[in-house]
């Protein structure tokens, strides 16, 4: 066994470890890019070689924390552990690719003619003393870029730098294309954004193989923490079998070298993930990590800065030269903001107000709001004395409650200023405060189920192989953003498309406007293959009152079925038995 008192005279038998050479320590590296440092020729072959273990205990390399030790570093590695195995095969304990359990962190106490053996793989350096090093080689730099554009060297002094805290002041030095394009260099949140999106990237490329991006982080786990040799290296380890697949292709070195980084960054930022918008702007896409994060916000960024043109000037997010989003703060401000809508003429209705939700606020000391919808954009200027003007494409128009006609009856809208003419927009940010009182009495407008989820229509679509398929989707899935004029003075409902249809029908029923509800229908019937209207399921009641009494007037109109339904929609249909027992010669012109 062992005793406090004991001495060991350590054999040790140097060529068995991989990485103990002068030409792949970790020295090396640091002397060749600092002396090469204005050679835009320098290679990661020249340097590493292709074999990806000595890229591995490179950026693996182990540390101790001892100030007062003396040269700053001392040899490390295994001992052998021998195992009564056949041909006398000792094992090594706490190297890459062996399994022996847990192994205690002792001296071995094995002895073999009063010796122990040790295999050496490199030198282990005291932190301090490493840091100085590193801190001596980028301030020599004297502010100079890295001038190869080698990624692996790069990624290499990248990963050094997070790991010896140098990132912040030398991170200008690196020759990386992905750093100069986040919007604070020297933020590690934005970094590890950046990264993660990168190895996301590759790995959405390179699904053919084994290697993912677990397997290698486990590897540099392994390789953290054990010794990585040649001598008795397990062939038929997992470990073995990825670096096999690791080697095969040089692009692996750029992968490994990423997911090293990120362990490094989830450490820093003490986050295996951090929350982000993700903006268009300029063509490309914009990392932003605000002070509070909220999900929905992330949605609906993404999606509206796709649809619009954004751009960056002076550090602002701007549209159409209106600055929205102020981008100089590490963490910025990224707010959106619900405006609320009353009717400027003195009809009433159901709806008390309209509540806009997901407004950008212009910056500036004048309260200016930024709407997108259905392809337009809302300014809202709330700053002048005669109160709230709004713009629909730089055009006047004021929120109105407008009886258009028997059949479309009372509908708030915007309509324009300098005509009779209105707007009626669909969208999801539009909320339409309705009067709710009895809204859950069989008999009133309202239902304790939404209409529109009860409502199925047969689509036809194209599928992979150029065929075309039917499925059912409730009305509620098909839902999208929508614009539609109706022009004074008929007000007749005219639009361009089916799915304008599916959004008004929404609108009327959320409103609960049951006459405009009809005349939507009839049209949206005309255009669809099959609708199916879905009364009671699982033995629950879905749509009673005066919805289920006007869809049956649609499906099963007949004449004088309904004669006041009859003469309300009579006038916005063209009546095409009207001219039946004309003589041909009455349409005749001389």
């Amino acid at each position: 066994g062992q005793e406090s008192g004991q001495t060991y005279k350590v054999s040790i038998p140097i060529g068995f470890g991989f990485t103990y050479s002068k030409y792949n320590t970790l020295m090396h590296f640091l002397s060749v890019a600092e002396n090469y440092w204005n050679n835009p020729d320098l290679s990661n072959i020249q340097v590493f070689g292709k074999d990806i273990r000595t890229l591995l205990a490179v950026s693996c390399q182990k540390i101790f924390f001892d100030e007062q030790h003396g040269c700053g570093f001392y040899y490390y590695g295994p001992f052998e552990v021998p195992t009564p195995s056949y041909g006398h095969r000792d094992d090594l304990d706490l190297s890459v690719s062996m399994s022996l359990g847990t192994v205690v962190p002792s001296v071995s106490s094995e002895k073999r003619k009063g010796e122990n053996k040790l295999v050496i793989t490199d030198r282990v350096y005291e932190y301090h003393y490493l840091k100085q090093i590193l801190e001596g080689i980028f301030s020599r730099a004297d502010g100079v870029r890295f001038k190869t554009d080698n990624e692996v060297l790069n990624l290499c002094l990248l990963s050094l730098m997070l790991d010896f805290g140098l990132y912040q002041q030398y991170v200008g030095l690196l020759n990386v294309p992905f750093l100069h394009c986040l919007q604070h260099e020297a933020d590690t949140r934005e970094l590890q954004v950046e990264v993660a999106n990168l190895i996301y990237e590759f790995d959405r490329k390179n699904m053919s193989d084994s290697v993912t991006r677990s397997r290698v982080e486990e590897l540099i786990f392994e390789v953290s923490y054990k010794f990585l040799v040649n001598k008795n290296f397990n062939i038929q380890s997992h470990e073995f079998k990825l670096i096999r697949v690791l080697n095969a292709d040089s692009d692996y070195q750029s992968y490994v070298l990423l997911c090293k980084i990120y362990t490094s960054l989830c450490q820093i930022n003490k986050s295996v993930e951090v929350d982000y918008y993700k903006a268009h702007c300029d063509g490309e896409f914009r990392i932003i990590i605000p002070q509070n994060f909220s999900k929905r916000t992330s949605n609906y960024l993404d999606e509206v800065t796709r649809q619009y043109t954004f751009s960056v000037e002076e550090s602002a997010m701007v549209y159409d030269d209106l600055p929205v989003f102020d981008l100089r703060p590490q963490q910025p401000e990224i707010h959106l903001y619900k405006i609320r809508f009353d009717s400027a003429t003195a009809v009433q209705s159901m709806i008390k107000y309209i509540e806009i939700s997901n407004a950008f606020r212009v910056l500036g000391p004048d309260e200016r709001y930024l709407v997108f919808m259905a392809d337009n954009v809302l300014l809202v200027d709330a700053s002048g004395a005669d109160g709230m003007m709004i713009r629909i494409n730089k055009i006047p128009v004021e929120v109105a409650t407008v009886f258009f006609n028997k059949a479309i009856s009372f509908i708030p809208c915007f309509k324009y200023a300098e005509s009779e003419d209105i707007v009626l927009f669909c969208s999801r940010n539009i909320h339409y405060m309705v009067d709710k009182g009895g809204q859950f009495h069989s008999d009133y407008y309202g239902m304790k189920h939404e209409l529109i989820e009860s409502i199925k229509s047969e689509e036809v679509f194209v599928d992979l192989n150029d065929e075309h398929v039917f499925k059912s989707f409730k009305l509620s899935e098909l839902r999208t953003e929508s614009k539609t004029v109706i022009h004074f003075p008929d007000y007749l409902l005219q639009v361009s498309d089916r799915q304008q249809l599916i959004n008004l029908l929404d609108l009327a029923i959320h409103i609960r406007n049951i006459s405009f509800f009809v005349l939507v229908l009839f049209y949206l019937r005309r255009g669809s293959i099959q609708l199916q209207y879905m009364q009671m399921e699982n033995d629950i009641v879905k749509i009673t009152g005066p919805w289920k009494a006007a869809i049956l007037y649609v499906i099963t109109k007949k004449e004088s079925s309904n004669p006041h339904y009859d003469a309300i929609f009579a006038q916005q249909f063209f009546n095409l038995n009207q001219y039946k027992d004309m003589p041909l010669d009455a349409f005749i012109e001389v």
